[in-house]
């Protein structure tokens, strides 16, 4: 049996609050792709993605960890969506489109790539083989803000991954200039609660 009656109190107990990360802030960060539920094929081995009860969205959730700088060890969580219900300009669902994207962007960020080059080297190196080869890659991410609903709070997610050519992109190494931007005070973030609630650009 474990006994925890006699654990000592936390004698600073607001010091487990953390404000949010500043939108707009730039860092480098380590991603790590959650388990999910089901295998899409498409995306290779693994059940990393989670699909809606109630549309055709679908969805990997990946967590960023900050490397560096003022907010090292943080974390914040980001939901991909590769499918849903509206259709876009190129035919495809308008989420995978939006996701396919974000996707490209990670692994661009990831191997130092510039939208631009279409050299064979750089074509090469947008390939991987399942969506496990995004976990472990170091990225360039610029930092936003998801509102929070169903009386969850708000938490951090990514804005975007930011390739070589951005002005603001930090190569590896880099360590981020300390942030002035005050944010309101919010409780220590968990990963968003993401069970079926569904963005209206993947709904009908």
């Amino acid at each position: 049996m474990l006994n925890f009656n006699n654990v000592p109190a936390d004698e600073n107990p607001n010091n487990q609050e953390f404000s949010l990360i500043p939108s707009g802030s730039v860092v480098r960060a380590v991603v790590l792709v959650q388990q999910g539920d089901i295998e899409l094929p498409e995306f290779g081995q693994g059940a990393w993605f989670k699909k809606s009860q109630s549309t055709s969205a679908k969805w990997m959730n990946l967590e960023f960890t900050i490397i560096g700088g003022e907010y090292d060890r943080r974390k914040f969580w980001h939901s991909v969506f590769v499918d849903g219900d509206k259709i876009g300009p190129s035919g495809m669902p308008l989420a995978k489109e939006i996701g396919l994207r974000t996707l490209k962007s990670i692994v661009e960020s990831a191997r130092n790539i510039s939208p631009a080059d279409v050299s064979p080297q750089a074509q090469q190196n947008r390939n991987i083989s399942s969506m496990m080869d995004l976990s472990g890659m170091e990225i360039c991410a610029k930092v936003g803000i998801k509102k929070g609903t169903n009386g969850y709070k708000d938490n951090n997610q990514l804005m975007a991954a930011l390739t070589p050519d951005n002005s603001e992109f930090l190569p590896q190494g880099s360590i981020p200039m300390q942030q002035t931007t005050i944010a309101p005070n919010a409780a220590p973030q968990a990963p968003a609660q993401n069970s079926g609630a569904v963005p209206s650009w993947a709904q009908r």
